[in-house]
């Protein structure tokens, strides 16, 4: 065992200059290297407050959390529940053929054909209401623009004068 120890000793002596070397040197990097850390842990320190103030409503989350997943699974159960309740008792509501109003194939169908169609100009009643719209418009009295001639009287409350 003392050569072992004995050759220890020597690769100690051996390697002791470059170890101490190395450490003069991460010392003078350490210094360097100061600030640019403690700049770096303010900027994870701000990279990280979003989330911790965030943390602190953490029991507001849980309690939406909660109301949602209750929420959701109410209306689902709502949902089959009714649904199964109308299919058991036949409550689907059947459309009458005149109740649906026109289909799509009757829409084409009635633009094929094209020629039963009502306008103003072939239609000569309503030709003629429009007409009266027109003519009503303009008998208003009133003046298309400006003030109003007539002045707004005021109306008294006679429901004052009973107490």
């Amino acid at each position: 065992m003392s050569y072992l120890v004995a050759a220890l000793t020597v690769l100690y002596y051996l390697t002791y200059p470059i170890f101490y070397v190395l450490h003069i040197i991460i010392s003078i990097l350490q210094v360097i290297i100061a600030p640019i850390l403690h700049l770096g842990h303010y900027f994870v320190y701000a990279c990280w407050y979003p989330f911790h103030v965030l943390g602190k409503f953490e029991t507001l989350y849980v309690f939406f959390g909660v109301a949602i997943f209750v929420g959701v699974l109410t209306g689902t159960s709502l949902h089959f529940v009714s649904s199964f309740t109308i299919s058991i008792l036949r409550l689907e509501a059947q459309p009458e053929e005149d109740e649906r109003g026109r289909t799509l194939a009757k829409y084409r169908a009635e633009k094929l054909v094209g020629g039963n169609r009502t306008t103003p100009e072939n239609d000569s009643a309503l030709m003629n209401g429009l007409k009266d719209w027109r003519w009503a418009k303009e008998e208003r009295g009133r003046p298309t623009k400006g003030l109003i001639p007539n002045t707004i009287l005021e109306e008294e409350d006679s429901s004052e004068g009973s107490f």
